[in-house]
């Protein structure tokens, strides 16, 4: 275990929301690959990486941050 160590999400993440969930988790970084392959094959990267910033900026707002980077999970008290 290495608990200093920074978290990087990657691999199966699809959109701007799973980038959101996996910086709630404490990832520090997050990579994505295949919205940005299927969208060079059609000559429209720049649109992919519009949209995903889009989705991220609105599940942050919905979860009450003020940035990406202060998400994080909150306890419920039971």
């Amino acid at each position: 275990m290495a608990p200093e160590l920074p978290v990087v999400a990657s691999g199966g993440l699809r959109d701007g929301i799973d980038v959101a969930k996996c910086m709630a988790l404490g990832a520090v970084a997050c990579g994505l690959a295949r919205p940005f392959l299927v969208a060079a094959q059609a000559d429209r990267t720049r649109d992919a990486l519009a949209t995903v910033l889009k989705q991220l900026r609105i599940a942050t707002w919905a979860a009450g941050a003020a940035t990406p980077n202060a998400l994080e999970i909150v306890a419920v008290p039971a």
